[in-house]
């Protein structure tokens, strides 16, 4: 496949400038600039298959075990810290009917339909997703239909 690449790639580019030569002599002066840009990239393609074709992995990287990270935000040589504690008394209710709304996504509970389509719970012949719905549920009040 490499090879089919090659093969196809660099006559491209080179044809590619030609054609950008042409263009230039014409009066098209960008074309100076494309006529110097596609020999380059058939060169680029040419190196690169060079690399890909005499590229040989080392098994002595394979072989090292590698030390095993719990994440790329936690470092190693981190002094442990105690866990944030939030108080959901400070929560408005706004937030606290959005994590309500994420909350139930997560679980599942509400099926997509074309009555509901975002999945959530529906509690009563009236939906959640509707504007009268979710300021009714937002003022503690039963969703009107």
């Amino acid at each position: 496949m490499l090879h089919f690449l090659l093969v196809t790639v660099v006559p491209g580019c080179l044809l590619a400038g030609w054609w950008q030569v042409h263009r230039a002599l014409s009066g098209n002066l960008l074309s100076y600039f494309y006529s110097v840009e596609w020999p380059i990239f058939a060169v680029l393609a040419a190196l690169a298959w060079w690399q890909l074709i005499h590229d040989e992995p080392v098994p002595a990287d394979y072989a090292k075990p590698k030390k095993a990270r719990r994440s790329f935000l936690h470092r190693d040589d981190e002094v442990p810290t105690q866990p944030l504690v939030w108080d959901q008394a400070l929560e408005s209710p706004e937030l606290v009917a959005y994590n309500e709304y994420l909350q139930a996504l997560s679980a599942g509970r509400g099926r997509k339909t074309w009555g509901n389509p975002r999945g959530l719970p529906v509690h009563g012949p009236a939906q959640l997703d509707s504007p009268a719905g979710a300021r009714a549920q937002a003022a503690g009040g039963a969703p009107a239909r």
